[in-house]
């Protein structure tokens, strides 16, 4: 049986640099496809997949990192460059096995911002379920490959294999504002609307390298068989796929979290400013790794004994000590309800914090009950402002700050919704 995409989902940064959407000070290629991960809406199986294949510059620790916060420990994990070429490689799979058995493909656009001559590009991380039976089948792929000088070549008939017998359900180019714009409109005489994401502000010119990344739609075939078309424009070649939809794709867009607007691009990473060490709450690295079940995934310990939970995890029951009959539980992601809320105003905060301080200022801090009954603090993601008792929050892995030359992560609360 050949290997279809079942279910996909977007994730999108939540700031915003004029029109485009970019990473939040607290946001990178990790968290964003992390957040794409949990945001789709079909399991694969119900438990980790075969392999995950991770497209694009997710960083060093992205390998170990990404399947220990989706709780994947025993998932095959294999890691590609950027471009339009390993992506498809990734989705078509190579032998047997990715015909038969489960798998997400995970991949990220971030590349260009902040670099090269001012030029920003937007952010988006998509994950794709794929597996056996019916969805999104691959047929056929083009790739024209030309100087990094030229501009992209239209999408044409001969590219699809052949004129499509039927609208496609979907179809989306991406690559810069100008020239993406001309290749969508030469692709409108196919009979169909493409979907457009821009990846440059206009007037900004052509970056050095553009930037690939994925979106796709597709919705209930019903009876008929339609069309499925899926182009991505690189620094060097332009690649098409044309697809067949034979059965439902799931599709999913992560919440974005409150919107934080730039007045520039984001600095990258310096290793000076990431080799910090707090004078107040110094965590070693081993300690960290320790405590990231809860941290990342929000595993706690349930006491069969005297029914009490224990989060963060302990290693013995908060109630009676036990610590021979614990039950490791995963806690809800969503739907905690704030109980106690403050505001951190510059110079209150920890000395790990200051980074984080003086990019976004203020801050927001919670104690929220899960809807098992364990409570947790959380900072609050997004602009500081007033949440009222009772506002319904979900979590999100968000960088927390630097530490020995790398990034720490752990859950930050999301407002969702305030009380009615």
């Amino acid at each position: 049986m050949a290997a279809a995409i079942f279910a996909a989902a977007v994730a999108r940064p939540s700031a915003r640099l004029g029109p485009l959407a970019v990473e939040a000070p607290d946001e990178d290629a990790f968290t964003l496809a992390v957040a794409a991960a949990e945001a789709l809406p079909v399991l694969p199986g119900g438990g980790a997949p075969s392999r995950l294949d991770l497209v694009g510059d997710f960083g060093p620790s992205a390998e170990w990192g990404i399947p220990e916060a989706l709780g994947w420990r025993d998932t095959a994990v294999h890691t590609s460059s950027g471009g339009p070429a390993h992506l498809f490689e990734a989705i078509r799979g190579h032998g047997r096995e990715a015909a038969e058995r489960t798998r997400i493909v995970l991949a990220v656009d971030r590349s260009g911002i902040g670099r090269g001559r001012g030029i920003a590009h937007g952010a988006l991380a998509v994950a794709l379920a794929i597996g056996p039976g019916t969805g999104i089948q691959v047929d056929h792929v083009a790739a024209h490959v030309r100087s990094p000088s030229e501009p992209p070549q239209p999408l044409r008939p001969e590219h699809l294999g052949g004129r499509p017998s039927g609208d496609p359900v979907a179809l989306l180019l991406i690559g810069d504002d100008e020239r993406l714009v001309a290749a969508a409109r030469e692709a409108g005489g196919l009979g169909f609307a493409p979907s457009v994401v821009p990846k440059a502000p206009p007037g900004t010119g052509p970056a050095p390298t553009t930037p690939y990344a994925l979106a796709l739609r597709a919705s209930d075939p019903e009876t008929a068989v339609h069309p499925f078309v899926l182009g991505a424009l690189g620094a060097d070649r332009d690649v098409y796929v044309r697809g067949r939809v034979t059965g439902t794709v799931a599709w999913s867009e992560s919440a974005p979290a409150p919107t934080m607007v730039l007045s520039a691009p984001p600095a990258p990473d310096e290793p000076q400013a990431l080799d910090a060490r707090s004078e107040g709450a110094y965590v070693p690295r081993a300690r960290y790794l320790e405590n990231l079940p809860s941290r990342w995934r929000l595993e706690a310990d349930w006491c069969p004994g005297c029914g009490r939970w224990t989060f963060p995890v302990r290693g013995a029951c908060s109630g009676c000590g036990d610590s021979e009959h614990l039950e490791r539980r995963p806690l809800s992601r969503r739907d905690w309800k704030v109980e106690a809320a403050t505001i951190v105003r510059p110079g209150a905060q920890p000395t790990e914090f200051d980074g984080t301080v003086a990019l976004s200022g203020a801050y927001g801090v919670v104690i929220a009950r899960s809807p098992e009954g364990p409570r947790g603090t959380f900072q609050v993601a997004g602009p500081a402002a007033p949440i009222e008792l009772g506002t319904a929050v979900t979590t999100v892995l968000r960088r927390l700050y630097p530490m020995e030359g790398e990034w720490r992560y752990g859950r930050k609360a999301l407002v969702v919704k305030s009380p009615a």
